[in-house]
C-alpha cells in the first residue's frame, strides 16, 4: 500500500529554505612546544588570554570569592583547557573521589561542555577533580526531558592535575579524533561551555554567562555554549579495533526431572569478540561489533512496581551510547520509538547474545544522521531478531529549531515484521519557548495497514518554557491507536488520548537571601481510553520547591488521582485491584542536604489514599564520601499498603548498598549488594576493574544470589539460583 506523507511534514521540511548565521571567537593555536602535565606552566599558556568567568551561583554575576583562570587552545591533534584554580584555603579543597564518571556537588569540578557539531542540542562533557578522575557525559535534547544526560558514554581524552598550597590546576586535551565535526572553508565551528566549581561553597565561575534560571541543567545546554571557531583543522579519521577475550564460569540451579531437587547445571565460558570503530571522514564514524558481549555492565537496579504498567530500565551498555541523542523520538512521559535495551535484553532482563551489528553517526551541513543494525542468536526461548533504525534530523529556520524523521523495523527468521516510521520537529518560537510536533504510523506482520487511519498512528503536539524564573508552562496533547506498536521501543500504555499541563511561578531573591530559588508549580496528566470512549485516569498536584544556596532543598505537595480500572489487576502478586472507579488523595515531602557536604541524603515521604486502600513510601538515599578512595552509599524504600475491607496488605522492601573502594584513578573495586523483600531474594554484584589507559580494560565480575526464604517453596529452594565468575579484557590498537 501506498503511504502518504503529511502535508504538514511537507510544509515544515519547506521551512528548511530558511536561513541563519553566527559568529564564532577565533580560538588561539598553540605553536610552542607544549608539555602536558597539569603544572600550567610559565610560557606555555602566557600568551592566551583568559576566558572571561561570571559567578553563576550562590550569587548570580556576584563577586567571586577565589581567583579562577581558565584558557582555551588547540594544536593539529587537540583541543586543550587549562584552569589555574586558587584557592587561599588551599587545605579545605574537597577531593571526595576517583572514581570514572562518579562524583557529586561534594566534590571540586572543572571542564567543558563542546557541542561539536554546534547543533544546540547534543553535547559532550569533559570534566575532572584535584585527583585526576575523569567523569565525561553525553548530552541531549539541549538538557530537557527525562534523563538528558547519559554518564555512560566514554570516549578517548586526557587529564593532568596539581594540587599545591595555591590551589588546584589542570591541563584538559581531547583529541579531535574524538569529537565528530565539520569543517566549512577551513573552519570547524563549535559550541563550548567551561566552568569551575568550589564544592565548599556551592559556587560555580562559568563562561559564557548562562542565567540560573535555567536550573541545575543549564550549564550543560549545548544551545547556551560560547560559539569558537578553530582554522586549519586537519581531519583525522580514527581507526581503533578493540578485540577481547572473556572467561570464566557460570552456575545455574534447576529442577531434576522428577521435581524433586535442584541441580546445578556448571558451565565454563570462553568467548572472545571485536569491536571497531572507524572514521569514514571528521564528520562519520562507523562502529561496528561482532560477537558482542556487555559481562561488565553493572546489574540493574531492583525496583518494586506498585503501578499496572512496565517499569523502564535505562541503558548502560556503552555500544548503544555514542551520539544516542540522534535516535531519540520520545512522544510523552517514558514513551519512545526507540528503546534500545530491546535488543539483546528479554523482558526479565537476561541477556539475548548479539551475533553483531553497525552503528553509524554523522552530520552532512545540517543533517544529523544516524543508522544502528543489530542481529541476535536464536535461544530456545527467542527466534533470532533483527533490529535496524535509522534516523536524520536537519536543523531549520534558526540554529535551535529542527525536523526530523525516524525509521524503525523488527523482523525475525519467521518473517514477523515490524515497522515504524515517524516526522517530527522541535521549533523555538520565543527566547525560551518551544514547540513541538510528532507523528508515527507502524505497520506490523498480521494488522491490517491503513495509510489513512489512526489506528496503527501516534500523534504529539506540545508547547512549553525551558525558563524557570517567573511564569513558567508546559502542555501537551498525544493521542496513540490501537493498531499502533513500536517493538523497538517503549510504550507505557496503548490506544489512549493524553493530556498533560504544568503551571508555576518561581522567585529568585537578591543575594541577601539565603535562599536561590522558590516557587509553586501545578501539574497533571490525563487520559482517555479511546476503545471504550471514556475518561480512564488522571492526577493532579500542587507542590511548593525551596532551594537554597547551599543546595539544600525541599517540596511540599498533595496529588489528587482518578483510576478507572475496566480490568482487574494484581498488586507486586499479593493483593487484587478490583473493577471500579476510584479516587483518592496522598501528600508528600521530598529533602536533600546541602549538597556540598561528603555526606548528603536524600528523602522522599508519600503517604495517602490508594485505590480503596491505603499505602505508604519511604525512601532514604544517603551518600558518604569518606575521602577520595572510599565511598558509600545506599538507597532503602519501604512501602506499606493496606486494604483494609478486603483484608488484604503487605509491606514492600528494597535495599542497595554500593562501596566503591578506589586505590587510583585506573584501579577500583565495587559491591553492589540488593535486596528485595517481594522476591525474597539478595543479589550481589563485586566488580574489579584495571583501566591503565582509555580502550584498555581488564573487568574481574562476581554475580550471585541468595534466597532469603529457602523454605518457601517445596522442594527446598537452592541457596543461590544463579552464580558466576567472569575476567573480560579489551585492549584497544590504534591504527
Amino acid at each position: 500500500m501506498k503511504r502518504i506523507i503529511p502535508i504538514q511534514i511537507i510544509t515544515l521540511l519547506l521551512l528548511s529554505t530558511f536561513c541563519y548565521g553566527e559568529e564564532g571567537i577565533p580560538v588561539q593555536k598553540i605553536t610552542t612546544n607544549f608539555i602536558f602535565d597539569g603544572k600550567i606552566s610559565e610560557g606555555e599558556w602566557d600568551n592566551i588570554k583568559p576566558l572571561q568567568l561570571t559567578v553563576q551561583t550562590p550569587n548570580y554575576q556576584g563577586d567571586p570569592s577565589e581567583r579562577t583562570e581558565i584558557r582555551l587552545a588547540y594544536d593539529a591533534n587537540y583541543i586543550y583547557l587549562s584552569g589555574a584554580m586558587y584557592d587561599t584555603e588551599a587545605h579545605k579543597i574537597l577531593a571526595n573521589t576517583k572514581e570514572r564518571d562518579g562524583g557529586d556537588a561534594s566534590t571540586e569540578w572543572f571542564g567543558m561542555v563542546i557541542d561539536s557539531y554546534n547543533d544546540k542540542q547534543n553535547g559532550l562533557g569533559f570534566f575532572t577533580t584535584p585527583t585526576g578522575s575523569r567523569f565525561d557525559a553525553a548530552i541531549i535534547n539541549d538538557g530537557n526531558g527525562r534523563n538528558p544526560m547519559n554518564t555512560s558514554w566514554n570516549n578517548f581524552w586526557d587529564v593532568k592535575t596539581v594540587v599545591n598550597e595555591k590551589g588546584w590546576f589542570a591541563e584538559i586535551r581531547v583529541p579531535f579524533s574524538s569529537l565528530q565535526f565539520q569543517t566549512v572553508d577551513g573552519k570547524v565551528t563549535m559550541g563550548i561551555t567551561t566552568w569551575r566549581y568550589i564544592a565548599r561553597k556551592n559556587e560555580m565561575h562559568i563562561s559564557p554567562d548562562i542565567s540560573p534560571d535555567l536550573g541545575e541543567m543549564g550549564t550543560w545546554r549545548p544551545s547556551k555554549s560560547k560559539t569558537y571557531i578553530f582554522e586549519g583543522v586537519e581531519q583525522k579519521k580514527p581507526f581503533y579495533i578493540a578485540p577481547y577475550v572473556l572467561g570464566g564460569r557460570s552456575s545455574i540451579q534447576n529442577l531434576n526431572e522428577g521435581g524433586t531437587a535442584y541441580e546445578g547445571d556448571n558451565k565454563i565460558i570462553k568467548d572472545i569478540g571485536l569491536d571497531v570503530k572507524y572514521g569514514i571522514s571528521n564528520n562519520f564514524t562507523l562502529d561496528l561489533t561482532v560477537n558482542t558481549d556487555f559481562a561488565q555492565v553493572e546489574a540493574d537496579d531492583q525496583q518494586i512496581n506498585l503501578t499496572r504498567f512496565s517499569l523502564f530500565f535505562p541503558e548502560k551498555r556503552l555500544f548503544f551510547q555514542e551520539r544516542s541523542g540522534i535516535f531519540n523520538f520520545s512522544v510523552g512521559s517514558r514513551n519512545n520509538l526507540f528503546y534500545s535495551r530491546r535488543i539483546g535484553i528479554d523482558g526479565d532482563g537476561n541477556a539475548i547474545p548479539i551475533l553483531g551489528g553497525a552503528r553509524l553517526t554523522g552530520r552532512s551541513g545540517d543533517w544529523d544522521i544516524g543508522l544502528i543494525s543489530m542481529q541476535t542468536q536464536s535461544t530456545d526461548a527467542f527466534a533470532s531478531n533483527n533490529y535496524s533504525v535509522f534516523r536524520v534530523k536537519k536543523r531549520i529556520i534558526n540554529p535551535y529549531s529542527d525536523a526530523g524523521f525516524l525509521l524503525t523495523n523488527n523482523i525475525d527468521v519467521d518473517g514477523n515484521n515490524n515497522t515504524v516510521y515517524g516526522f517530527d520537529t522541535n521549533i523555538r518560537v520565543g527566547k525560551d519557548d518551544f514547540l513541538s510536533v510528532k507523528f508515527a504510523q507502524s505497520y506490523t506482520s498480521g494488522v491490517d495497514a491503513k495509510a489513512f487511519s489512526a489506528d496503527p498512528s501516534v500523534f504529539w503536539i506540545s508547547m512549553s518554557r525551558r525558563s524557570q524564573r517567573g511564569f513558567v508552562y508546559g502542555t501537551s496533547l498525544s493521542r496513540l491507536g490501537k493498531d499502533f506498536d513500536a517493538k523497538i521501543g517503549f510504550l507505557e500504555r496503548s490506544n489512549y488520548v493524553r493530556f498533560g499541563s504544568r503551571l508555576g511561578y518561581n522567585w529568585f531573591p537578591d543575594v541577601s537571601s539565603k535562599l536561590l530559588r522558590h516557587g509553586v508549580s501545578v501539574r497533571g496528566v490525563s487520559y482517555w481510553d479511546n476503545e471504550m470512549n471514556t475518561y480512564n485516569s488522571s492526577f493532579y498536584g500542587i507542590g511548593y520547591e525551596w532551594i537554597w544556596r547551599n543546595g539544600a532543598a525541599i517540596e511540599v505537595g498533595t496529588r489528587l488521582q482518578y483510576d478507572d480500572i475496566t480490568t482487574a489487576f494484581d498488586l507486586a502478586d499479593i493483593v487484587d485491584i478490583p473493577i471500579d472507579d476510584y479516587f483518592y488523595q496522598s501528600f508528600k515531602v521530598e529533602f536533600a542536604t546541602p549538597s556540598s557536604k561528603p555526606y548528603v541524603l536524600f528523602g522522599d515521604l508519600q503517604s495517602g489514599n490508594f485505590y480503596d486502600g491505603k499505602k505508604t513510601t519511604i525512601q532514604l538515599a544517603p551518600t558518604y564520601n569518606i575521602n577520595s578512595s572510599l565511598s558509600l552509599s545506599a538507597t532503602y524504600e519501604w512501602n506499606k499498603v493496606d486494604f483494609d475491607t478486603r483484608n488484604q496488605s503487605f509491606i514492600a522492601h528494597v535495599g542497595r548498598l554500593r562501596a566503591l573502594v578506589m586505590f587510583s584513578t585506573k584501579f577500583s573495586i565495587s559491591s553492589f549488594i540488593q535486596y528485595n523483600s517481594l522476591d525474597k531474594l539478595y543479589l550481589g554484584n563485586i566488580r574489579l576493574r584495571y583501566n591503565p589507559k582509555e580502550g584498555n580494560d581488564l573487568f574481574i565480575v562476581y554475580n550471585s544470589d541468595l534466597n532469603a526464604e529457602r523454605g518457601i517453596e517445596n522442594p527446598l529452594l537452592p541457596l543461590t539460583n544463579q552464580s558466576s565468575l567472569l575476567l573480560k579484557y579489551t585492549y584497544t590498537f590504534s591504527l
